[in-house]
C-alpha cells in the first residue's frame, strides 16, 4: 500500500514551537480504515499497563492526577522527544511478545505490522489512529520494571503513573529528600535507556504539597487545606472563562452550535473535577449577573444555551 497518497502532513503551534502532525487525507481513506481494524484488534488481543493513563478507556487527567491525591512529595519527569524517539525494533519485539501469547504470529508480521503505522525507520507518527495504543505497548515494561525498582526503595505509599510522555512519582514524607531524589532519578534514567528513550531535563520537577499548597498534575491542581484535607480543583482561571464565555454567548444574537457545544463541554469538564460547588469562587456581582437574567446558577444558564 502507497501510504503517501493516504497522508497529508500539517504543522501546528504550540507554546514554545511547531509541532508535526501527520492527518488522513479526506475522503475515504483505505488506510484509516486499515488503522481501525490494527487499533480493534491490538485492544482485544493486548492487556493494558496499570500504569498508563492516557488513551485508555474510562481513564483521563482527572484518575491520573486523583492516584497521587494523598502523597506529599511530587517527582515530575517529561519523555524527550517521545514519539519521534520511538525506536521500532524494540517496538516489533513488544508487539510480537504481547501478541504471540494468545496468536500464532511472526516477527515479520509485527513488524509489517509497525511499518504500516509508520511514515519513517523511527517514531511514530502524531496524528494517526495507531499511535497512542502503539506507544503504550512500547511502554509497558518501562512501567512495570520502574515501579518494582521504585517499590525496592520503601517509599511510604509510592505511586507511579504515566500520562503518555508524563511520568508522576509521588510518596509520602515529611520533606524533601535530595539523595531519595537523585535515587529515584537515576532509576528513571536507567529505564528510559533501555527502550531507547530519555528524559527532557529542563521539565523534570520537585515539589513538597505541604510547603506550597498545591501541585499541578496533568493539567490538575490537587489543593492542602486545613488538617491535610486534599481537593481537586481545575484553578480559577478555567472557571473565570466559563463564566465569561457562557455570559457573552447568551447575550449574543447569532447561536453557533459549535460555541455553544465546547461551553457545555467546558462545564462537563469541571463539573467531573469539581462538582457543582465550583461555582462558589464567583463573586456576588457575577452571580447577580446570572439572576439578572432569570437563572440560579451559571450551570442552569449554560444547559438552557440554545443553538
Amino acid at each position: 500500500m502507497d501510504k503517501e497518497i493516504f497522508l497529508e502532513q500539517k504543522y501546528i503551534k504550540t507554546k514554545n514551537k511547531y509541532r508535526k502532525i501527520v492527518t488522513y487525507a479526506d475522503g475515504e481513506n483505505l488506510l484509516r480504515v486499515k488503522h481501525e481494524q490494527i487499533v480493534s484488534l491490538l485492544k482485544k488481543e493486548c492487556s493494558n499497563s496499570i500504569f498508563a493513563k492516557a488513551y485508555m478507556e474510562h481513564s483521563s487527567i482527572v484518575k491520573n492526577a486523583k492516584a497521587h491525591m494523598y502523597n506529599d512529595i511530587f517527582l515530575y519527569f517529561d519523555v524527550k522527544d517521545f514519539f519521534s524517539s520511538i525506536n521500532h525494533n524494540y517496538l516489533i519485539e513488544r508487539l510480537y511478545k504481547e501478541l504471540s501469547k494468545n496468536n500464532n504470529v511472526s516477527i515479520h508480521s509485527c513488524s509489517k505490522l509497525v511499518e504500516l503505522c509508520s511514515v519513517a525507520d523511527k517514531g511514530l507518527p502524531l496524528g494517526l489512529v495507531t499511535s497512542p495504543i502503539l506507544s503504550n505497548i512500547y511502554m509497558k515494561e518501562f512501567d512495570n520494571i520502574l515501579y518494582g525498582k521504585l517499590k525496592k526503595m520503601n517509599l511510604d505509599n509510592v505511586i507511579y503513573t504515566r500520562y503518555a510522555d508524563d511520568i508522576v512519582i509521588s510518596y509520602k514524607a515529611d520533606a524533601i529528600n535530595m539523595d531519595v531524589y537523585k535515587e529515584v532519578k537515576e532509576r528513571v534514567y536507567m529505564c528510559l535507556k533501555q527502550v531507547h528513550l530519555r528524559s527532557n531535563e529542563k521539565k523534570e520537577r520537585i515539589y513538597d504539597i505541604k510547603k506550597g499548597g498545591h501541585v499541578k498534575i496533568t493539567g490538575i491542581n490537587v489543593v492542602l487545606e486545613n488538617d491535610n484535607y486534599r481537593k481537586l480543583t481545575v484553578g480559577r482561571k478555567k472557571k473565570d472563562s466559563l463564566y465569561n464565555e457562557a455570559i457573552l454567548y447568551y447575550l449574543q444574537q447569532k447561536k453557533d452550535s459549535q460555541e455553544a457545544l465546547a461551553i457545555k463541554g467546558n462545564e462537563s469538564f469541571i463539573l467531573s473535577v469539581e462538582g457543582k460547588e465550583y461555582e462558589k469562587c464567583y463573586s456576588e456581582s457575577m452571580k447577580n449577573v446570572i439572576k439578572q437574567h432569570g437563572f440560579e446558577t451559571l450551570h442552569d444558564m449554560i444547559q438552557a444555551l440554545e443553538y
